[in-house]
C-alpha cells in the first residue's frame, strides 16, 4: 500500500510517497493526497519520490493531470529523485505538458523562489 508523508512549507506543499505493502488502492492515495495538496494555498507542489523504485502508467498520468491543473491555476509541480524509466517518459512530452523535474526537495524550493523574483 501506498503511504504518502505530507508537509506545509512556507512556499509549497510537499509529498513523500512510498510504499508499505502492495495494493491496488495506491492511485486512489495518490489522488487523494494531489488533491488535497492542490486546495493549499502554496505557489507549488513537491513530490520527493525517492522512496519508490518506479511509478505506474496510472499514476504519470495522475501527475501529469494535477500538472496541468496547476499550472492552469499558475503554479505548478515539482518532481523530486524521478525514477529513470518515469523521468523517460515526463521527459518525452512537450515542454508544456512536462512538470518540473529536479535533482532534490533543495532544488525544487530554489526553483519555487527563482519563479518568484521572476514574477516580482
Amino acid at each position: 500500500m501506498l503511504d504518502v508523508q505530507r508537509e506545509e512549507l512556507p512556499q509549497a506543499y510537499l509529498l513523500i510517497p512510498s510504499y508499505v505493502a502492495a495494493s491496488t488502492t495506491d492511485n486512489v492515495v495518490l489522488a487523494r493526497a494531489l488533491h488535497r495538496a492542490s486546495r493549499a494555498n502554496k505557489p507549488a507542489v513537491v513530490i520527493d519520490l525517492s522512496l519508490l523504485d518506479m511509478l505506474s502508467n496510472d499514476a504519470i498520468d495522475l501527475l501529469l493531470a494535477y500538472s496541468f491543473v496547476l499550472r492552469a491555476q499558475s503554479r505548478q509541480l515539482i518532481l523530486c529523485h524521478t525514477p529513470q524509466a518515469s523521468r523517460h517518459r515526463f521527459q518525452s512530452l512537450d515542454p508544456d505538458s512536462q512538470p518540473l523535474l529536479v535533482a532534490s526537495v533543495l532544488d525544487a524550493m530554489q526553483e519555487i523562489e527563482f519563479g518568484s523574483s521572476r514574477i516580482s
